[in-house]
């Protein structure tokens, strides 16, 4: 055979590979396009069309219990520091940076490695000198506080999008909050929720809508709000004033015992859902804020003559149960998850806040996790963490719902813990609590993740210093963050 014939013989081989593997990826490409289906929200508004939908025990004491809830002492100051591109350089630099930012943990490990950003944490992001931030500066600041949670192990975010009856983006529901806009009745020049989802989702974290449902604000908050949102009608309405908007200590709240009421708060978590690529629905700790039965005279007088026989603690219970089945309804409309993140001291939830944690972790329908907020140290004299985290473990009786474990550095930063009796001053001598607590939560058998509270309890938000007062702990508590798995 001369050279010519060889040099055919060799492209004509060639030539039937390359014919047979074209037809081989055809075929696996068609199968894999059938398989999937996509699916589309209920009703698509406008922003993105596809979905991918925070204390306390059994065993009460005398002693004073732990604070509800936490704020971070100080607020962030309104000057920004110099911060990196929005952007990343589609090119990687010829040398690699200090610190790379790492891909988080996949979903699909079902492990949730979660940060709340509280209206608290983003304040000073959202706005600056009383007004809102400039979109371009707001984006870039906000994009650090994204990279810093990816840098630090955390897979998810828990955005405050409803804190106090507003709304941190424009809503048909509720008036622009006062922490991205600077004061109540001012609108917004941009949409600032949009912007964080779609940083999140470019960084593969997931990103639930976290809202704080029944508190409102003050007289002279709800007076500055227009008169086109529902809050500001019931306000001015002496039909509803006191009834269905009713007024605790210095603030107002929804009063969830009406439908009315309750239709309102559900379909402004649905508008939330339909309009952004949220993975769920959040909601954290404040529930009735009062024991005292004039908060929701009127409607239980009507419920009781009209036959009802249910004491008015199981009548605010069932209230709330009826919102929570509402939330866990419009949460799977969207396919996302919901869940609720009460205060750690179980006692004071159910008895004393009326929320129903019994039921919702007992059966299907109301949420698909329970976070409670765990904010105790391995040394606290009556509320030790791992005795708080089994209560609410021994309390979950369905599968279809999974234990979180929500913690904080805020004793971290303090230093002290003035409700933990002899363990007072366990902040002080060790630097490595949160680290044994994160560990001991791949002992319960039923928790598939943690939450933690919150990014300023790691550096100021907005010149990105660190907080000095926690970064040992944190030091200690980060590789176990990205190391751990619930995969029982």
């Amino acid at each position: 055979m001369n050279k010519w014939m060889r040099i055919l013989l060799v492209l004509l081989i060639v030539l039937l590979l390359a014919g047979c593997a074209g037809s081989a990826d055809d075929v696996d490409a068609s199968d894999e396009k059938d398989s999937v289906q996509h699916v589309t929200h209920p009703t698509e508004t406008e922003g993105t069309s596809e979905t991918t939908v925070p204390t306390k025990d059994t065993e009460p004491t005398s002693e004073t219990t732990e604070p509800i809830t936490e704020q971070p002492t100080t607020e962030p100051p309104t000057e920004p520091p110099t911060q990196p591109p929005t952007e990343p350089p589609t090119e990687p630099p010829t040398e690699p940076p200090t610190e790379p930012i790492t891909k988080p943990v996949e979903q699909g490990s079902g492990d949730i490695k979660a940060m709340w950003l509280s209206q608290y944490d983003l304040s000073g992001i959202y706005q600056n000198g009383g007004a809102q931030r400039g979109q371009a500066e707001f984006t870039e600041m906000m994009s650090r506080v994204l990279d810093d949670l990816v840098n630090l192990g955390f897979n998810t975010v828990f955005l405050q999008v409803r804190p106090n009856g507003d709304s941190m983006y424009p809503s048909d529901y509720y008036p622009m909050s006062k922490y991205v806009v600077g004061s109540y009745g001012v609108g917004a020049s941009y949409d600032p929720v949009e912007i964080i989802v779609r940083l999140a989702k470019e960084r593969d974290l997931a990103i639930h809508a976290w809202i704080n449902p029944m508190r409102c604000m003050t007289d002279a908050e709800l007076q500055k709000v227009p008169a086109t949102y529902p809050i500001r009608q019931w306000y001015d309405d002496p039909n509803c004033k006191g009834k269905w908007i009713v007024q605790s200590g210095n603030y107002w709240y929804l009063n969830p015992a009406y439908p009315e009421v309750r239709d309102l708060i559900v379909s402004a978590a649905s508008e939330v859902l339909a309009r952004y690529d949220f993975d769920g629905l959040h909601m954290d700790d404040y529930f009735y804020p009062t024991t005292d039965a004039a908060f929701d005279a009127s409607a239980y007088q009507d419920y009781v003559n009209g036959g009802g026989k249910l004491s008015l603690a199981e009548f605010r219970r069932d209230a709330l149960n009826r919102l929570i089945s509402g939330f866990y309804r419009i949460s799977k409309a969207y396919d996302g998850q919901f869940g609720i993140s009460p205060a750690g001291n179980i006692k004071t939830v159910y008895d004393n806040q009326y929320a129903d944690v019994y039921t919702w972790c007992a059966s299907a329908g109301y949420i698909d996790y329970i976070c409670p907020q765990v904010y105790f140290g391995l040394e606290h004299q009556n509320f030790d963490f791992k005795k708080v985290c089994n209560t609410w473990q021994s309390i979950i009786k369905t599968d279809s719902v999974k234990l979180m474990v929500g913690m904080t550095f805020g004793k971290a930063q303090s230093g002290v813990d003035n409700y933990a009796g002899s363990g007072k001053n366990e902040w002080q001598e060790h630097k490595d609590v949160l680290k044994r607590c994160l560990e001991y939560t791949a002992e319960l058998n039923r928790c598939t993740g943690v939450a933690v509270f919150c990014y300023q309890y790691y550096c100021d938000p907005v010149t990105g210093r660190t907080v000095a007062e926690t970064a040992e702990e944190w030091q200690n508590f980060v590789p176990v963050l990205k190391e751990i798995t619930w995969n029982h």
